[in-house]
């Protein structure tokens, strides 16, 4: 019982650090996400420091990265998963739509891989049933 529950606490652990990881990729990528977010907007901009300044306000991201990345936990708890940098909708709808599609892959691969599994083993399957392998009889 005690192995499970270590088990467990170890994939939570492993799940928080790689959820923080993710959220913090936009600064450990060394380019501002001020900046980047401006290109996405609208790359013909000129990315002047009162543009970035205002854009850094508006995402709220001006506190630096574990304000952001508190501040995100926190609203995940709640049930808010954030907003778009880019588009500034919810972006719970579409995690939750492309969650649907990767289960949906996952389930077919796993059904393939099954399948081919099995077409694979099943003259040895149909052979042990019916104990006729070679080498050994009991």
């Amino acid at each position: 019982m005690l192995q499970r529950v270590a088990a467990l606490a170890w994939r939570v652990v492993l799940a928080v650090g790689l959820v923080c990881g993710v959220g913090l990729l936009p600064w450990l990528t060394r380019t501002d996400p001020a900046y980047t977010v401006l290109k996405a907007r609208s790359a013909e901009r000129e990315p002047t420091p009162e543009v970035l300044a205002d854009i850094r306000r508006q995402l709220g991201i001006d506190g630096g990265p574990l304000h952001v990345l508190t501040g995100w936990l926190g609203g995940l708890v709640r049930g808010d998963a954030g907003r778009s940098w880019i588009s500034g909708a919810d972006v719970l709808p579409d995690v939750t739509r492309a969650l649907g599609v990767s289960l949906l892959l996952m389930g077919v691969a796993l059904l393939v891989a099954g399948l081919t599994a099995g077409l694979i083993c099943a003259r040895t399957l149909r052979l042990g049933a019916r104990r006729r392998l070679g080498g050994r009889r009991g």
